[in-house]
C-alpha cells in the first residue's frame, strides 16, 4: 500500500477494521456508536455494512494497515500468504508458542519456557524472544512474526568508487586484514569526500559486498597464491586402478621423520626415510631409515630390498628432485645438454625395462606415498618420545626438556620399531579407501600379486650399484679424487690408457667392478689400495672413507640416560597392541617368478665366474701376449740374456 496516499480517502469495511483491530463486528460496531471511530453506514445487499475511516485509527494500526498487513476479501493475510515457506516457519512457531503461554508473564512465563525448550529441542525461545514477537502481532499481526532475513539482500549503501578502492587492497598477496583495509578506505573517503566517520558504511557491509560479488576461490587465490589454492580448492584428475595389477607400479620418496633420536656419539637427529611403495595397494615393498639427508645412494639400496624381496616393477613414479632424477638410476633430465654415453644416461631402470614417471615438481598430490608419511605421523611418531611436530607452531613444549635430560630413543631403537611397524602395522592395517575397501595392504597385494620379474640376485646386485665419472686406467691404475681411493688389479698392466667406469656398492667401496666406457663391457674387479685400518674390515662404506680422508675428531657428547619411573605406555607396547589388531590379517602372496636371464649384468657376473675358475681373474695380462703357452718375459734384458746364451747374435 502507497503510504501517499490521502487516509482520509481510504475506508475501510467492518470485516477489515475488525481484522486490522483485532476485535469482533460487533465491538467495532458499538465504538463506532460511541464517537470512538468515523464511520459510515451503507447497505449491500439488503445488509447493513458499517465502514470505518482509517484516518481515524489510532496510530499504530494505520502503521500496522501500512505494513501491507492487511486482508482480503476471504478474511486471509496478504502478506502472509505470499511469504515464502522458510519465512512461514517462524510465525507458525511463535503462533504456536504465543498461544500457550497468552496469559503468562513473569516467573511463571520463565518456568513456561523453561519446560518448553526441554520438551521442544528444535523449536527452542527465550523470554526476550517472545515479548518481542507480541509487540510484533499485536502491531503488524501474523506477518510480523514472519522471518525477515534477506528482505535487504542485493541492497547497499557503499558507494562504487569506495568498493573498488577496498577491493584493490584486499585481493592482493600477502592476505592483509580486512579490517585494515577497510580504515584505510574510509580514510580514502574522508580525504576525498570530507564525508564524517559515522556516515561511513561499516566493515562487515565491505566484507558482506566482497563476498557476495567475488567467487571465494578467487578471494582465496589473490589473497595466497597459487599453491594455497592449489591444495585447497583445485580440482584433481580422479585415478582408475582398475587396470593396474598390484606389484607393477611402484612409487617413491622421502620423508623425514619427526621424532628426535640419539646417536652412538651423542648427536640428535631427525631420521630420514627413503621408501618404495605399492601404487595400487599402498604396501610399502622396501625402505632405508638413516640418520642423515638422503641421496642417491639410499634410493639405489631401498630399489635393492624392494626388488630382491618382489622382482621389478612395469612402472615407477618417483619424485623430480635431483637425487631421484641422477642419470645412472633414472637417466636424469633429459633437456640437459651434456656429452654422456647413452647407453649409460638411460640408467639402471631403462636397462631393466622399467618406465620411468617423474611427479609433477612440489606437488605432493600426484604422489599417494605423501599419506603414507601422514599416517606414520599419526599413528607412530605423536606417540614418541621427542616428537617435534610437522612446523614450528606443533612443536611441544616438553621436547627441549626431553633432550636435555637424555630421554630420547636410541637411533638402533627407534630404527627396530620403525621397522617392525611398517611389516606389521602399515602393512596390516585395514583401509575403507577407494581400492583396499576394508582390505589390509597385504591383503589386496598378495591377492594380485601372480607374477615376479626378476634378475639373478648378482646381476640385481650390480645394477644398484653406483655408476662413477670416466677414469683413465695410469700407472698406478684408477684414481678416485673424490674419495682419495686407489684402485689396482695386475690385469690393469696391459690395459694402460684405457677409459673405464667403475660400478660400486654403496656399502662397500673396497671392491669395484670395472666396465669399460666406449661398449659397457665388463672387464674385471680391481681392488681399493688405501692404506687404512678401515680396509681389514669386510665391508667399507663410503662414509667410513670420507671420514678417514677428512681426519675430522669428533667431540663425544656423552649425554647420560635419565631414568625416571612414568606411567607412559611405551612405544614398544604401543606397537605390539597394534601388531595384535592386524595379526595373520592376510594370505602370503604366492607369485609365478619370471627372471630375466642376459642382461649386461648377468653377462658381467658369468665372465667373473669363468675367470676365477681359471684363476685367471688378476692375471688377465696374458690375453694380451699372443699364445699363453709363450714363455713371459717381466724385463727385456731377461730375454736378451737368454738369447746370448743360446748363440743368437746382435748388431752391437
Amino acid at each position: 500500500m502507497d503510504k501517499n496516499l490521502n487516509k482520509d480517502k481510504i475506508w475501510l469495511s467492518q470485516d477489515e477494521a475488525s481484522i486490522l483491530l483485532g476485535i469482533n463486528v460487533q465491538t467495532l460496531r458499538k465504538n463506532c456508536r460511541k464517537g470512538l471511530f468515523s464511520f459510515q453506514i451503507k447497505k449491500i445487499n439488503n445488509k447493513i455494512v458499517y465502514y470505518v475511516l482509517l484516518n481515524s485509527l489510532p496510530l499504530k494500526y494505520q502503521d500496522k494497515y501500512f505494513s501491507k498487513d492487511v486482508i482480503d476479501k476471504n478474511g486471509i493475510n496478504n502478506a502472509y500468504s505470499e511469504a515464502p515457506d522458510w519465512a512461514k516457519l517462524q510465525a507458525e512457531k511463535y503462533l504456536m508458542i504465543l498461544n500457550q503461554c497468552k496469559n503468562l508473564y513473569g516467573s511463571k512465563l520463565k518456568e513456561f519456557i523453561e519446560n518448553w525448550n526441554e520438551n521442544n529441542p528444535n523449536l527452542i525461545t527465550s523470554y526476550q524472544s517472545i515479548n518481542r514477537m507480541r509487540k510484533r502481532l499485536e502491531l503488524y499481526g501474523v506477518s510480523g512474526l514472519l522471518a525477515q532475513y534477506g528482505k535487504n539482500f542485493g541492497k547497499t549503501k557503499i558507494k562504487e568508487e569506495y568498493f573498488s578502492y577496498f577491493k584493490n587492497l584486499c585481493l592482493v598477496e600477502g592476505a592483509p586484514s580486512f579490517y585494515s583495509c577497510w580504515e584505510i578506505t574510509k580514510g580514502f573517503a574522508i580525504r576525498n569526500d570530507e564525508i564524517t566517520k559515522n556516515g561511513f558504511p561499516g566493515y562487515l557491509a565491505f566484507k558482506r559486498r566482497l563476498e557476495r560479488e567475488v567467487p571465494k576461490q578467487a578471494i582465496y587465490l589473490a589473497r595466497y597464491g597459487y599453491s594455497k589454492w592449489n591444495k585447497k580448492y583445485g580440482t584433481y584428475i580422479e585415478r582408475d586402478y582398475s587396470n593396474i595389477i598390484c606389484g607393477t607400479v611402484w612409487v617413491a620418496d622421502h620423508a623425514q621423520i619427526d621424532v628426535a633420536c640419539l646417536m652412538e656419539d651423542g648427536r640428535v637427529v631427525f631420521p630420514w626415510v627413503t621408501a618404495w611403495r605399492d601404487f595400487k595397494s599402498s604396501k610399502w615393498l622396501g625402505w632405508l631409515l638413516q640418520p642423515d639427508n638422503p641421496n642417491s645412494d639410499h634410493i639405489f639400496q631401498s630399489f635393492y630390498y624392494s626388488a630382491e624381496e618382489y622382482g621389478l616393477p612395469t612402472d615407477v613414479l618417483i619424485d623430480n628432485g635431483k637425487d631421484f632424477r641422477c642419470k645412472d638410476f633414472a637417466g636424469g633430465r633429459k633437456s640437459l645438454k651434456l656429452e654422456v654415453n647413452e647407453a649409460r644416461t638411460t640408467s639402471m631402470l631403462a636397462e631393466l625395462n622399467v618406465k620411468v614417471h617423474f611427479a609433477l615438481p612440489y606437488n605432493a598430490q600426484t604422489k599417494p606415498i605423501e599419506r603414507d608419511f601422514l599416517k606414520i605421523k599419526e599413528l607412530l611418531s605423536k606417540h614418541c618420545v621427542g616428537y617435534r611436530g610437522g612446523n614450528v607452531v606443533e612443536r611441544p613444549e616438553k621436547l627441549a626438556d626431553e633432550i636435555k635430560k637424555g630421554k630420547l630413543i636410541p637411533f638402533d631403537k627407534f630404527k627396530e620399531i620403525f621397522d617392525d611397524f611398517i611389516v606389521n602395522i602399515l602393512n596390516k592395517r585395514p583401509s575403507q579407501g577407494k581400492n583396499l575397501k576394508g582390505l589390509s595392504p597385504d591383503e589386496l597385494f598378495n591377492s594380485e600379486f601372480k607374477e615376479k620379474i626378476t634378475v639373478s640376485k648378482d646381476a640385481l646386485k650390480l645394477f644398484c650399484m653406483r655408476t662413477s665419472r670416466t677414469y683413465t686406467i695410469g700407472r698406478n691404475g684408477i684414481k678416485d679424487g673424490s674419495l682419495d681411493i686407489t684402485y689396482w688389479a695386475d690385469w690393469m698392466i696391459s690395459k694402460y690408457g684405457l677409459k673405464v667406469y667403475l660400478r660400486r656398492d654403496i656399502k662397500n667401496y673396497k671392491e669395484a667392478w670395472v666396465f669399460q666406457e666406449s661398449n659397457n663391457e665388463f672387464v674385471e674387479k680391481a681392488y681399493a689400495t688405501k692404506a687404512i685400518v678401515a680396509l681389514n674390515a669386510e665391508g667399507i662404506s663410503k662414509d667410513e672413507f670420507k671420514e678417514a680422508i677428512s681426519n675430522k675428531k669428533r667431540i663425544n657428547k656423552v649425554v647420560q640416560a635419565y631414568a625416571k619411573q612414568t606411567q607412559e605406555i611405551g612405544i614398544e607396547e604401543q606397537c605390539q597392541n597394534y601388531k595384535a589388531a592386524y595379526l595373520n590379517s592376510a594370505a602370503e602372496a604366492n607369485p609365478k617368478i619370471s627372471k630375466i636371464a642376459n642382461t649386461n649384468m648377468d653377462k658381467a657376473v658369468r665372465k667373473n665366474r669363468e675367470q676365477q675358475k681359471v684363476g685367471k681373474q688378476n692375471l688377465s695380462i696374458l690375453k694380451d701376449f699372443g699364445n699363453t703357452s709363450e714363455k713371459f718375459y717381466l724385463f727385456e734384458t731377461d730375454l736378451l740374456l737368454e738369447q746370448e746364451s743360446k748363440g743368437v747374435k746382435y748388431g752391437y
